[in-house]
């Protein structure tokens, strides 16, 4: 009688597979007393949450209508300050005046860009100051003149 069983080598990927098979069926096996601690950690913090949620909607209520008020107030300054210096460009401009072009300032909107952006919540200070800074300074002046 031969023995049925000889040695023949399987191709690689299918030893993974059967790997990561086994892997999955242990990790599933641990799943229901990882979902039990999950639930003991989250139940106590929901409450915790629903119990604050109204009084943090209230704060909100009152905060965000003012502070959107501040920010459109900055906004304005900044555009306007973006206008004027529009303004010096163009008309230095129309007067042949590159070197007035390459030598004017666009400073005084980007500082009160920079410093609108720091008072922003929820955003570090200097991402806030670049977001604010790309805005200040409109878009990229690389396009040619117009035809």
């Amino acid at each position: 009688m031969t023995n049925t069983q000889e040695n023949t080598r399987l191709p690689k990927p299918f030893y993974a597979v059967a790997g990561v098979g086994e892997l999955a069926y242990r990790r599933l096996r641990s799943l229901p007393e990882r979902v039990e601690a999950l639930r003991e950690r989250i139940t106590p913090r929901v409450r915790t949450l629903r119990d604050e949620l109204p009084g943090r909607v209230e704060a909100l209520r009152t905060e965000v209508p003012a502070r959107v008020t501040t920010l459109v107030g900055q906004a304005r300054e900044v555009y306007s300050g973006l206008v004027s210096q529009g303004e010096k460009i163009v008309s230095a401009a129309r007067n042949g005046g590159t070197a007035v072009l390459a030598a004017s300032p666009v400073s005084a909107p980007v500082k009160k860009a920079v410093k609108a952006a720091k008072k922003v919540g929820g955003r570090s200070r200097t991402e806030g100051a670049s977001v604010a800074a790309k805005k200040a300074t409109g878009p990229s002046r690389s396009r040619g003149p117009k035809a």
